[in-house]
């Protein structure tokens, strides 16, 4: 019989670089997942004032988009169910401040009738959201 030396084999302690390597890891997970923000259902380019002060957002915020969308609280509406939905958002509180984001391309005349159908429903705070000048 062949006699074959035979080494014990040392057992090795865990390394730093796979503990550095999840710690990166990590990081970077939450820098990513922390700087996601909302975004813009309707791009809406805001009409400039000279004037005006500046009010905390309303309870209902309407967002009228160049070609005419309506969204109430980031929801597509058809303007056949606005007057419904606005008055369904009021019901209990017909005070409550309503917020117009009107694209400057949006024609006047869609404008005061969506002003219009606002009062008709009730809703008397209309807040026009405007950029500074």
């Amino acid at each position: 019989m062949v006699d074959i030396p035979r080494y014990k084999q040392t057992t090795r302690e865990p390394g730093m670089m796979p503990m550095i390597n999840v710690v990166l890891l990590l990081l970077t997970f939450f820098l990513v997942a922390g700087s996601i923000e909302k975004f813009e259902v309707l791009h809406v380019e805001l009409p400039v004032a000279k004037n005006g002060k500046m009010l905390a957002d309303g309870q209902v915020v309407v967002v009228l988009g160049a070609q005419r969308e309506i969204l109430v609280n980031d929801e597509f509406i058809a303007p056949s169910v606005f007057l419904t939905t606005i008055q369904e958002q009021l019901q209990g509180n017909p005070n409550k401040i309503i917020t117009l984001r009107a694209d400057q391309r949006l024609p006047a005349t869609f404008m005061i009738y969506v002003m219009n159908q606002i009062k008709a429903a009730g809703g008397t705070n209309i807040s026009l959201i405007t950029t500074p000048f």
